[in-house]
């Protein structure tokens, strides 16, 4: 085919199977189909969309790819909807990052690039005090030394944001630092609790200052954290990405 100008370009043109996978998909994320819906029979299917048995399994193998559907085999088999999940979203960005020998380094910059302004977002926020509650209560309810709370509460800074964008990119980002983290704390090392009561203090501190409507403040302390503790782990790991999940 060639453009306006002259010059020639190829267009790709889907195969029916990846059209079949694109309407089901498009019913599947705009809520049409829900969490748990069954598909109808293949043999409905093949008469919608007029097409072979296997193109249709191709399609499916497709969904099922992307985490959209599961497929069960036999008489009582069939194809059910998983609605998009950010944790399938994270494993493949994990996968990604894995094969392009990306640093722990690389990622836990990013993270605080992702991360730190989320901090700033709360406390400009009408509704801070409610937030910082929420936040303390997230705090309390678990030891200081639990490695797998802070992350909870990490993810719980972005996610009381709303910006349902940022808690994607994080979540994405947070699989990696939490298995970086649970690669750290396997051994024991001598400034541990001292930096445990600083991940304590800090997480306080912060919450002081979203009450407050601090929010210069706030996302400087953020910042500084997250860059400060990515360090501490990153200089003891020294990993690339793919070493952390082997």
């Amino acid at each position: 085919m060639a453009s306006p100008s002259g010059e020639r370009f190829n267009v790709r043109v889907p195969k029916t199977a990846e059209l079949v996978a694109s309407h089901v998909r498009r019913r599947i994320v705009t809520g049409e189909l829900i969490e748990g819906d069954a598909l109808p029979p293949e043999t409905t299917l093949m008469e919608e969309f007029a097409i072979s048995r296997p193109t249709l399994r191709e399609a499916f193998r497709i969904l099922e790819s992307e985490g959209l559907i599961t497929v069960r085999r036999g008489a009582r088999g069939g194809a059910r909807v998983q609605v998009p999940s950010s944790d399938v979203a994270a494993r493949y960005a994990g996968l990604v990052l894995q094969h392009r020998g990306t640093t722990l380094s690389d990622v836990l910059e990013a993270r605080v690039i992702v991360e730190a302004p989320a901090a700033r977002m709360l406390a400009a926020r009408r509704d801070r005090a409610s937030i910082a509650d929420k936040l303390q209560k997230e705090l309390d309810s678990h030891e200081m030394r639990d490695s797998e709370h802070f992350h909870e509460f990490n993810a719980l800074v972005v996610e009381l944001t709303g910006n349902e964008t940022l808690v994607l990119l994080t979540t994405m980002l947070e699989h990696i630092s939490q298995a970086a983290t649970a690669m750290y704390v396997r051994a024991p090392h001598a400034d541990d609790d001292k930096l445990a009561r600083k991940a304590v203090r800090s997480r306080q501190r912060l919450i002081n200052l979203i009450r407050a409507g601090e929010s210069d403040e706030a996302e400087l302390l953020w910042r500084n954290f997250l860059t400060e503790s990515g360090e501490v782990v990153a200089r003891a790991i020294g990993a690339n990405v793919v070493d952390l999940f082997g």
